[in-house]
Formats: C-alpha cells, structure tokens, sequence
C-alpha cells in the first residue's frame, strides 16, 4: 500500500503480508483515511489466513477456528480504536463467518 507519510517527496510502499503490517500501517498512520483504514485492515487479514505460513498452520491447528479468525479481528480494530469503517467492516467479516 503507498506510504502516505512519504507523499508527496517519495512515492513509497508498505508490504502488507500479515495482520500486523496492516495493523502497522494503520496504527502509525501510513495509510489514512477512513475508506483505506478498512480496506488495508481486511487485507492483511485476507492475505495472512491465506499466504502466511505460520497463519495457515496456526489456523489448522487451532481448536476453534472461528476463534482464531475472531482473534485476528479483534487484534485489527485496536489499530485504530475510533475508525468507525474499520469497526464496520470487521463487523461485516464476523457476521460472514457466523453464517
């Protein structure tokens, strides 16, 4: 995702592979706005459970993978904790993981 805190002298990205780089990105205000805060924070978590290694054996061993994915859910939303979309759309993925 484009570093914000580098514009607008450097055109720089931020890899996102994990919860915690979005959770990074987030929290030290990289990325702004409310639109992007939520979208950076369902794709970390999109890209952790399926291309982090560690993730996805975490995740098969886990006793209760609804849980698991709650966890990492609830771990993004204290990123930012007054982001109102960002609390919207974790909201949106738990209801989908609850059907």
């Amino acid at each position: 995702v484009l570093d914000q805190l580098a514009l607008p002298h450097e055109t720089k990205y931020c890899e996102v592979k994990n919860v915690e780089d979005a959770w990074d990105a987030i929290r030290s205000m990289r990325i702004r706005g409310a639109p992007l805060i939520a979208i950076v924070a369902v794709l970390g978590l999109a890209v952790d459970l399926t291309s982090n290694d560690k993730t996805i054996s975490e995740l098969n061993a886990a006793p209760d993978a609804k849980q698991f994915i709650y966890g990492k859910m609830e771990y993004l939303k204290t990123s930012r904790p007054t982001a109102v979309n960002l609390f919207n759309a974790i909201q949106e993925l738990m209801d989908i993981v609850d059907k």
